[in-house]
């Protein structure tokens, strides 16, 4: 079995992805393409982004076809915070228009005002990111997603209290659920 996503924040970065994956990722595996009808903001309580359906707007990123189920568990296991499954139709590069899925926003997970943006985020995120990725992956195949997405939370707070994760002052707390 194999998915093919539309991958518009972290996952478009090939460290972030390869530690999602637990392999290196080629060169020619994400193929540049445009989604129309969004844009791309900063989640109102982290450093990563959601789509918000904006129809005058397009977001670039690209998309990627897993090799197994086991890639696709991984990569749902690692998008289940906030985000859920949706269709979408991104449109590559030579124009071919591709079925893909992309993890879309959870009902209840807000924006913030600023639009997100991949160079950005990985120099001011990417390396606490990474860490707090490492860790969450970790749990992979011994927690649930939801068991580990508490974890994620306290770690995400213990990385922060030691300077490993940036804390972005402007970002809201999570809110309790």
């Amino acid at each position: 079995m194999s998915t093919r996503y539309f991958f518009f924040g972290t996952l478009m970065d090939r460290d972030v992805l390869a530690l999602v994956l637990e392999r290196p990722i080629a060169p020619d595996a994400l193929a540049p393409a445009r989604l129309s009808g969004y844009r791309r903001v900063r989640i109102l309580r982290d450093s990563f982004p959601i789509l918000v359906e904006d129809a005058g707007a397009a977001v670039d990123g690209y998309v990627f076809t897993t090799a197994s189920a086991d890639e696709d568990a991984r990569i749902l296991y690692f998008e289940d915070y906030d985000y859920d499954l949706a269709p979408c139709l991104p449109t590559l590069h030579d124009g071919q228009v591709v079925e893909a899925t992309y993890c879309g926003a959870e009902d209840g997970v807000l924006g913030s005002d600023e639009l997100w943006d991949l160079e950005r985020w990985a120099a001011r995120h990417k390396p606490g990111f990474l860490e707090l990725s490492r860790i969450y992956m970790s749990f992979y195949g011994r927690l649930t997603a939801v068991e580990a997405d508490a974890l994620w939370t306290r770690e995400r707070e213990r990385l922060r209290a030691e300077g490993v994760l940036v804390h972005t002052p402007e970002l809201a707390p999570a809110a309790e659920g």
